[in-house]
């Protein structure tokens, strides 16, 4: 039986975007036809608390049994394993897979900024040398390399789409630890990702 994946996430754009992302991550390493529910979007404020494990709780219903739920939270200026232990926290022992963007998840666009150039709103020497997931304003770095004002709601899903998976696992911790996590939990993994 092919999984479902639901999933509890903190920004607009990621509503649309991580589903995407699941799928295409699935679809690498050999699974085919994942299903995604809507996820569910919580403010920033409420990945730590009891809101969380509600909302959790909602997603494991729709993803149905031997269906998967993502949480999926920015780390902003926090220590990202203090986010994911207090996620984890408030999740009281409901089995989920809780990633945490070192920084945020346009961290993960400047990790694989290269692949972004077919894109048309991203210059065509569009690049990021640095450490991903050092900057503080990952979205104001990203809106530098493009043609245009970053909209989250509008180029964050699009950029999933076409961003290389190979070099943001390869160039950003956090997403090789998301990565990891969800293959471990969709049932295997072919040992590509390794957890950093």
């Amino acid at each position: 039986m092919t999984p479902c994946v639901g999933a509890v996430v903190e920004g607009h754009g990621e509503v649309s975007a991580l589903p995407v992302l699941i799928r295409r991550i699935a679809e690498e390493h050999g699974h085919y036809g994942v299903r995604t529910t809507q996820p569910h979007r919580l403010p920033r404020a409420e990945m730590t608390g009891s809101k969380v494990a509600k909302a959790v709780r909602m997603q494991r219903l729709r993803a149905g049994q031997g269906g998967v739920v993502v949480v999926l939270c920015d780390a902003d200026d926090d220590d990202p394993q203090k986010v994911r232990r207090l996620t984890l926290e408030a999740l009281g022992g409901i089995q989920t897979v809780v990633a945490v963007a070192v920084r945020e998840y346009e961290a993960w666009f400047l990790a694989a900024a290269e692949s972004l150039r077919s894109h048309t709103a991203v210059r065509d020497d569009a690049s990021f040398d640095g450490d991903p997931e050092r900057p503080r304003d990952a979205k104001g770095r990203l809106e530098q390399i493009m043609t245009e004002s970053y909209k989250e709601t509008l180029h964050q899903v699009r950029f999933t789409g076409v961003m290389s998976l190979e070099a943001a696992r390869g160039r950003s911790p956090s997403f090789a630890a998301f990565e990891h996590d969800l293959l471990v939990a969709l049932g295997g993994r072919d040992g590509s990702a390794d957890r950093a």
